[in-house]
């Protein structure tokens, strides 16, 4: 389940509580349906689980911020996984963040798969 807050303590409580916390951050302007998606997609397929957190930046009154999203990994609170933007192409950006998270978690000899359910 994809876990959308405003708050910032509120982010860093699931960082905390959460081995493998997916933070993304994006504009008001941006997709936020198809970042949704994404998250609860890797989400149910990854394990162990990567618990997913969606936060909207209401900040930014720039249009162009739409393309801009944020994508964190935690690991035991650390980042240790960042990528900016996305394609916008479900099975693309799927192929390239497990490749991604698959790759930083296995360099802290951390397995970890990702089952189509």
């Amino acid at each position: 389940m994809v876990i959308e807050v405003k708050d910032i303590k509120k982010v860093n409580e699931y960082i905390v509580k959460y081995r493998l916390t997916l933070v993304a951050v994006i504009s008001k302007y941006a997709n936020k349906s198809y970042v949704m998606k994404l998250l609860k997609t890797l989400e149910e397929e990854s394990l162990p689980t990567i618990y997913t957190v969606l936060v909207v930046d209401d900040t930014s009154n720039d249009k162009r911020s739409a393309y801009n999203i944020m994508l964190n990994l935690y690991l035991d609170g650390v980042c240790i996984f960042s990528q900016e933007g996305v394609f916008n192409n479900l099975e693309n950006d799927l192929t390239v963040l497990k490749r991604g998270i698959r790759e930083v978690l296995r360099s802290r000899s951390i397995q970890i798969r990702f089952v189509k359910r």
